[in-house]
């Protein structure tokens, strides 16, 4: 049950009456072309009656612009009715009329055209490749309309294809360009204004293509643009049904629907009669959704739009399988499925796999639904891995970038050091030589050796700045990139905790523990990027003190043997009898001894790992040993780089980032620690750290670890009340759904204004928490004080992904709890178990740290 993004390349590529023409069309001729062109936005079908009847006039007219505009127009009007054979025409002469008198205008609308009916028959690629064959052209061209409905058509295209950084740059030009245009300005902006609307709802902003509709309504209502009123409706409908909504959406869908049926707009009627089909199916209401699936499914394949027709026929396959039909529902469903395979739409067939799944679990035919979910798995792990490469790449070119600019700037400011020592000794010799007669001109020389060397040394300075600037540059950009894809992964985290909770299906067990074991891999992948950035660039992550090394080496081990388990590992401690304390800062010495033992039970396909600490030379040694891949010996002085993979990391199926020890050598740096790594390729690699030692005083105490504390509370019921301030929607829902696994009575809100209103409507939260980053501009921090001051018995905390802003600092200095992203579940779970319970005993003034 899949909601079909609509396909609007009819509002990029609508009312051709903007073509200028040139001095010797006939004013007659582009006035009743304009009169028919204005028709198509209330009647299409009607507009290809008039012009098919009018061809006589403008298909033999004399002057190409009035040919040309004629072509486009008819193209146009039939694209919207679903009349294929005349489009296919219309692109025909628009290429003829191109060749013959060699117009550029001409060949780019036909390849604009040609693009789209690409796109419509699911090969979204094949038109991008269509419209790269005209770009030198589409920019030469004197027509401006020319150039606007080029980067529209591109910029839908690239939207269409999950491009979203290309499709906005694109759409952003066509905007611009609709403002120059001589005529009919104002429909090319509303144009390009809806699609950036629908590119906003693309890129999971549902708030502001809500805002962008509700701008271009009233235009397209003064213009009485039916047509564009029509897709504004059902885009609207879309937003409305994402935001959960359903009532209000169908009441849109139904709009766009009269608005289709009375224009005869073939694409926008079985775009609508679909997604109406999928609020129902939603609603489980399988028997009605039957018949609009089907007539949506008669719609797409009269308008020839058949990657609509194949997301409609798994649709209608869904319906039946909800009505018991289970064959006859999966033969619709996977005749579906194959088409996007073929079209190589990957995350739709992942998508429609997904709910295929779902339908067989709900139909009691488990079997059939494991293995549906298998391939699921198999589909969204190859895009995973396709987007960390992509991602991984994308970041090393950046930093390579910046470290070949870095060299040249240092080679260059290293030549001008030279030549100005040069030039010294080339003055000191001549000056030696001189007589007191040539006095005077050797002080001149002089100064001015004195201004040229001061110019050199300035230049040094700015060469050494603009090194410093390039490497913060790409410590912010690390930075950033981590707390952007922090969102998504920590809704995943607590989804994923959610299913685990609720899930009672031994058969699934295995699926859940393997989307465990992907989510840390994600969230370890981002961490150490993260990590990464803050050493480079100096950040202090802490402060020394005494760590019971023994309880550390423990925790880790433990966090990590369910995963050497079920790698067919042996994962074991050896300690010794003793206590053994060091003088380090905990949370690098963790992440540090965490990354060495991960980085041996990736690179062991089988046998052991051992993990130890021995006292050495007045200190202690860390060993992590293997008995793995090993390391080959030209690759072991660069294995502590970033981004360096050995020559034999492609032989592991994980083989990570080339961030782990990259991560361990800069916390070695920063706790003063020497380390290393001795290694055999075939036979196993030992890594090592040596440690201070610290002699404990009267407040000595042992580590405490931290996992075996959250594995304690974590069985814990939990009875309470929160209230959850974020704005981002998948968040909230995956909020919602660990929450109310867990038993606690939660309120969500989205804006100040919102969690404000559930105060006013009785709520009386235990707990708060609130995001920092809010699209509002509001301060989640502001909100958080503001809330627990009409809350004073509550407890709040801060959500963030980032780890230095103001605000955060400002938090945590006045005594509240910041949590950062993705935020463990064991550890939140911890936390409500501390609050609730201190909420049934009694309240305490705010702020409360947390301890």
């Amino acid at each position: 049950m899949r909601l079909l993004r609509p396909w609007v390349l009819a509002t990029a590529l609508g009312l051709f009456g903007t073509l200028s023409a040139s001095a010797q069309t006939p004013s007659q001729d582009l006035a009743e072309l304009d009169r028919l062109q204005t028709l198509s936005q209330r009647n299409s079908a009607e507009t290809v009656q008039a012009l098919q009847a009018a061809a006589p006039r403008f298909a033999r007219a004399a002057h190409v612009d009035t040919r040309r505009t004629y072509y486009a127009a008819l193209a146009d009007a039939a694209f919207e009715t679903g009349q294929a054979p005349v489009v296919t025409d219309a692109i025909a002469q628009l290429k003829a009329l191109a060749s013959t008198s060699n117009d550029m205008s001409s060949q780019v609308l036909a390849a604009a055209f040609e693009a789209r009916q690409l796109a419509v028959a699911g090969k979204t690629r094949a038109g991008l490749a269509a419209l790269a064959q005209v770009a030198a052209g589409a920019e030469t061209v004197g027509d401006p309309w020319v150039r606007w409905l080029y980067h529209l058509t591109l910029g839908a295209l690239h939207s269409g294809n999950g491009q979203f950084e290309e499709a906005l740059a694109q759409l952003l030009r066509s905007l611009e360009l609709s403002r120059t245009l001589p005529r009919q300005a104002a429909t090319a902006e509303l144009r390009s204004r809806t699609h950036l609307e629908l590119l906003h709802f693309d890129m999971k902003n549902p708030e502001r293509a809500l805002q962008t509709i509700r701008e271009a309504l009233p235009l397209a209502e003064k213009l009485d643009a039916r047509q564009a009123l029509g897709w504004l409706h059902l885009h609207r409908g879309n937003v409305e049904n994402v935001q959960g909504d359903l009532d209000t959406a169908i009441a849109a869908y139904r709009q766009a629907l009269q608005i289709a049926r009375a224009g005869g707009l073939a694409g926008l009627q079985a775009t609508a009669l679909n997604n109406l089909g999928d609020v129902l199916l939603q609603r489980k209401a399988y028997a009605e959704a039957e018949p609009v699936m089907r007539e949506a499914l008669a719609a797409y394949r009269d308008a020839h739009e058949l990657n609509g027709a194949a997301l409609a026929q798994a649709n209608l396959g869904f319906a039946l399988m909800g009505q018991g039909r289970i064959a006859a529902g999966v033969h619709e469903v996977e005749a579906g499925i194959r088409f996007v395979h073929e079209a190589g739409s990957l995350p739709m067939e992942e998508q429609l796999l997904g709910e295929l799944s779902r339908m067989y679990e709900q139909a009691g035919l488990y079997r059939e639904a494991m293995a549906t979910t298998r391939k699921q798995q198999a589909l969204a792990k190859e895009l995973f891995h396709t987007e960390r490469d992509q991602a991984v790449a994308t970041l090393q070119e950046r930093f390579d970038s910046a470290e070949r600019q870095r060299q040249i700037d240092q080679l260059a400011q290293a030549n001008r050091v030279q030549d100005a020592e040069l030039r010294v000794r080339r003055m000191q010799q001549i000056g030696l030589a001189a007589a007191v007669a040539l006095a005077l001109v050797a002080a001149g020389a002089s100064f001015w050796l004195y201004r040229r060397t001061r110019t050199a040394n300035e230049a040094l300075a700015a060469a050494r700045g603009q090194a410093e600037s390039a490497l913060t540059e790409k410590n912010m950009f690390l930075a950033t990139a981590s707390h952007d894809l922090r969102q998504p992964v920590h809704a995943m985290s607590l989804m994923v905790e959610a299913i685990s909770l609720r899930n009672t299906d031994p058969l699934l067990r295995p699926l859940v523990a393997d989307l465990r074991a992907s989510m840390q891999a994600m969230s370890q992948l981002f961490n150490a990027l993260l990590d990464l950035s803050r050493l480079e660039s100096g950040q202090p992550l802490g402060h020394k003190t005494a760590v019971d090394l023994g309880a550390l080496l423990a925790d880790v081990v433990r966090l990590f043997r369910e995963q050497a388990s079920l790698g067919g590992l042996t994962l074991r401690l050896r300690l010794p009898r003793r206590g053994a304390t060091v003088w380090a800062e905990p949370v690098l010495l963790r992440q540090a001894l965490a990354n060495l033992v991960q980085n041996a039970i990736r690179y062991t396909p089988q046998g052991k790992v051992l993990v130890s600490a021995r006292a050495r030379g007045g200190g202690w040694l860390v060993e992590v040993r293997d008995t793995g891949i090993g390391i080959a010996p030209a690759d072991q002085a660069r294995v502590f780089s970033p981004y360096y993979r050995g020559s034999r990391a492609d032989q592991m199926d994980d083989a990570g980032h080339g961030l782990g020890l990259a991560v361990v050598a800069r916390c070695a740096e920063q706790l003063g620690a020497a380390y290393g790594v001795h290694s055999l390729a075939g036979r196993g690699s030992r890594f090592w750290l040596r440690l201070p030692t610290h002699v404990a005083t009267d407040a000595g105490a042992p580590t405490v670890s931290a996992a075996a504390h959250h594995q304690a509370v974590a069985s814990r019921p939990l009875q309470g009340h929160c209230l959850v301030l974020d704005d981002d929607p998948q968040v909230l829902k995956a909020w919602r759904a660990m929450l109310e696994a867990w038993g606690v009575t939660a309120a969500y809100a989205t804006t100040g204004a919102e969690a404000h209103g559930r105060l006013d409507e009785g709520l009386v939260p235990d707990a708060i928490f609130c995001d920092q980053r809010l699209r509002s501009g509001e301060s989640g921090f502001d909100i958080l004080r503001t809330l627990l001051a009409r809350c004073p018995s509550a407890r709040g905390a801060m959500v963030s992904g980032e780890f230095d802003a103001p605000a955060l600092r400002d938090a945590e200095d006045e005594g509240y709890l910041v949590l950062r992203k993705p935020v463990n579940p064991a550890e939140l779970h911890a936390v409500l178990v501390q609050w609730l319970a201190h909420g049934k005993s009694q309240r305490e003034p705010h702020p409360v740290p947390f301890q």
